[in-house]
């Protein structure tokens, strides 16, 4: 049984890359996980690309869920959209798109986008970029981290792992330049509570910048979201309610944060 969420990337990128597999379902494809329930993609900031996904989704009968509609405008913001659709086996597909992700510039996802995907893989963000999205508010990402940064060579692994024990082993070959509390508790010749507890003031401030962010953007949405649930459009497939779900967002959902607004919105 295929991975839709794999085959969606492969159609989304029929005749060029204009979407990048990432959270949950990059983390499916460098084998750190065995499943995640939704697909997210980091896609290029474009009309083209935008009418693309929607003309792939809306063959599927996809409607929107809460969230952007999936336009440049609300991309370039930071805003994420998020749409579903039922499949043959009756499964609920949803699917998530940013095109700015929080914690990664946008070099390195225009350089990723026209990098070309390895033989028979499909375009996947890299581990580095995938482990910066995945320091979000949720504890259940930091494990994941750890995992993934096990893939990378050493003094990158060092800069993000999240396991003490590997920061204990690696801190006295790889330390030179990593600026990390639990690193420099490691240098100094902490314990591995020590270690441990400077790692969890790490991943809690980590947290909390991202908790911030976050109810930046549902702030700013209020208005809207509640437009949207008397509208009925979430009821409507994308082909019919997208025009609508732009005519809302352009009265009640600003393009851009206020400054201080936060960089990028993944709820």
């Amino acid at each position: 049984m295929g991975n839709p969420y794999f085959e969606l990337t492969e159609e989304f990128n029929g005749g060029a890359t204009i979407a990048l597999l990432s959270s949950g379902q990059a983390v499916v494809w460098y084998r750190k996980a065995l499943m995640s329930k939704d697909g997210d993609w980091v896609v290029e900031e474009s009309a083209a690309a935008c009418q693309r996904i929607l003309t792939v989704l809306s063959a599927r009968g996809a409607r929107y869920r809460l969230g952007a509609p999936l336009d440049p405008r609300w991309l370039a913001g930071g805003w994420s959209s998020h749409l579903e659709f039922q499949d043959v086996r009756r499964r609920r597909i949803r699917c998530d798109f940013v095109s700015r992700p929080p914690r990664v510039d946008l070099g390195t996802v225009r350089a990723l986008l026209r990098r070309p995907p390895a033989p028979g893989a499909p375009a996947v963000m890299d581990l580095e970029s995938l482990i910066r999205l995945k320091r979000t508010q949720r504890a259940k990402d930091y494990p994941v981290i750890g995992e993934l940064a096990r893939s990378l060579p050493e003094a990158l692994e060092l800069r993000y792992t999240t396991d003490p024990d590997r920061i204990l082993a690696l801190a006295a070959r790889w330390s030179e330049g990593i600026d990390r509390l639990p690193v420099r508790e490691a240098c100094r010749g902490a314990s591995r509570d020590g270690v441990v507890v400077a790692l969890a003031r790490e991943i809690d401030a980590l947290q909390q910048a991202d908790r911030v962010r976050v109810e930046a953007y549902a702030e700013a949405s209020r208005g809207y979201v509640d437009a949207l649930r008397r509208s009925g459009l979430l009821e409507r497939p994308c082909a019919e309610s997208h025009p609508a779900f732009v005519e809302i967002a352009g009265r009640l959902l600003p393009p851009v944060l206020p400054a201080g607004g936060g960089d990028a919105c993944n709820c």
